[in-house]
Formats: structure tokens, sequence, C-alpha cells
């Protein structure tokens, strides 16, 4: 019998998920990355190396359960879609910067209509759960620049969804909630 050597995150009894939202500025334009990682200092870093503007702002939304943050993170991506310039990568114009708002504030309240649940493609799968049902996100700014060995949510602070899209936005959408 071969003993195949573990990796320490299997020891863990609980992993965490982050759906990331990050911001560069370029000089009249905004990107905005949308994703999921489990090692959020890592994938930040790796963001900021392939990305030639620096990174302004970084959200991170945890959850335990792989399930439900794939869910958001689709679910994200689905309304967002139009906006979409490659990948994961958004331009961040108004129309970006409203609908990223509205779909916040609605996730924690269950504020999706039976018309929106009926327009959703039927390949649809964990992003459908997350319109279903009310949830209990905490939304978390991380702190910049990373420090060297430092857990980014250590630093990180909590702050409601309607202030996400106008600090996303370099205070270029301020109608989005009030900059402080």
């Amino acid at each position: 019998m071969i003993n195949i050597p573990l990796a320490p995150e299997a020891f863990d009894d609980i992993k965490i998920y982050y759906v990331y939202l990050i911001a560069c500025h370029a000089a009249l334009e905004t990107y905005v990355k949308v994703g999921m990682t489990c090692n959020l200092k890592r994938r930040i870093s790796e963001v900021q190396t392939g990305c030639p503007f620096r990174i302004a702002h970084a959200f991170a939304i945890p959850s335990e359960y792989w399930e439900e943050a794939r869910g958001l993170e689709k679910l994200l991506h689905m309304l967002l879609r139009e906006q979409r310039l490659r990948g994961e990568w958004y331009s961040g114009t108004e129309t970006f910067f409203s609908v990223l708002d509205a779909v916040l504030r609605r996730i924690n309240a269950g504020g999706f209509s039976y018309e929106e649940l009926l327009e959703t493609p039927d390949f649809v799968g964990p992003e459908f759960e997350i319109m279903l049902h009310r949830h209990d996100f905490c939304f978390y700014e991380i702190s910049l620049p990373l420090v060297r060995g430092a857990n980014p949510m250590d630093s990180a602070r909590s702050l409601p969804a309607e202030r996400i899209a106008s600090v996303l936005s370099g205070g270029r959408a301020t109608q989005y909630g009030e900059l402080s």
C-alpha cells in the first residue's frame, strides 16, 4: 500500500471560499475582476502581477460553502455579462456599477422577483439557489497593499453592500452609496 501525504488544508475542518471584487483604475477607466478563490492573499497577488494597473480596491465575500460561493460568483457573472471585457474582467461603466449595486443589495434581502427567476436560463445551477433564498453574506474591504505574511482578512473591515459599488468605482459612481 502506498501512503500519499495529504495537503495541509486536508486537515482543516473548515475551508473558507471567497468571492472577490478587485478594481483597478486607469486614467479614465475602471476595470473590475470578479472571481472566486480559497486563498485570497495569493489570488490578489496574482491579479496584481497580471494587471498593468495598481489594484485600487478589493472586496471579499467569504463563505464556508463552496456551492454558496460558486453560486454567488456565477450569479454576478450572469447578471454582469453585458459589461464583460474578457474572462472575469468587466468594464466599470455606470451600468456595471448600477447592476452590481442592485445585486449586492438584494442577495441578502432575497429581493429577486418571480419574473427574474423565470428569465434565468435553463442551464443555471448554484446561482439560481442564491436568487431563491435570503442570505447572510458579509462584505469586507481588504486593506491594500497586502502585508507580507499576514492574512488579508485580519485587517479587513466590514462594509455594507450599498457602499461597495461606490468604493470600487473610485467615487465615479457616487449615487451607489456615500463615500466616507
